[in-house]
């Protein structure tokens, strides 16, 4: 009685865990790719270099000023397809990798929010006028950076736990056994069918 008692308990917590991961790679990683998605900046600049009276005005998406960061939220979902793919050791990895993603959302968003002047200076070289004359920053920058915290979160969860979660691998190995295992039963009208597909003689 104690022994099965336990066993319902194990298979809870893994299985909650695992759940949750899953959940909150795909949450986080559409949160950093719609972040990124939206108008983080809009700088005006003179249509000629050198002559300030005439000035236009540019709107930067998150993702045009910082396009590795902004490709952090595709490495979360990515991730979602390694944890059902894998097992043991390279969950262990693939949480690192989803560790590295936050961590380089949380920077690029925070570094964004306390100065963005920089990233609008290098959006604007080699454009018309150089650099900027007035600029004006949105607090968008502010989802990108919960969406790093959650990668971040989902990341280390993944580290700590991921190797006791369930496989895809394990559960088609069930499944194949079941198929190719003959139940001992009567014959019914189904297997017969199925026998016959597969070539065999259902009565022997």
């Amino acid at each position: 009685m104690p022994e099965s008692s336990q066993v319902p308990g194990a298979g809870r917590r893994p299985g909650y865990s695992y759940r949750l991961a899953l959940l909150g790679l795909v949450a986080s990683g559409l949160i950093v790719i719609a972040a990124f998605a939206l108008p983080w900046a809009s700088a005006s600049v003179p249509l000629v270099s050198g002559l300030s009276g005439s000035l236009t005005e540019i709107t930067f998406a998150g993702r045009e000023l910082f396009a590795l960061a902004a490709a952090m939220g595709w490495v979360g979902l990515a991730a979602v397809a390694g944890i059902f793919a894998t097992r043991g050791w390279a969950r262990v990895i693939i949480g690192l990798v989803v560790v590295g993603a936050g961590l380089v959302t949380i920077g690029t968003s925070i570094g964004f929010g306390f100065d963005p002047e920089p990233a609008l200076v290098d959006a604007l070289s080699g454009r018309i006028g150089g650099t900027p004359e007035q600029w004006s920053s949105t607090p968008w920058w502010l989802f990108g950076l919960i969406g790093g915290i959650g990668l971040a979160a989902v990341g280390v969860l993944t580290v700590a736990r991921g190797r006791t979660w369930p496989g895809l691998s394990r559960r088609y190995e069930r499944a194949a056994k079941a198929k190719t295992t003959s139940p001992g039963g009567p014959l019914t009208s189904l297997t017969a069918w199925d026998a016959l597909d597969r070539g065999e003689d259902p009565t022997t």
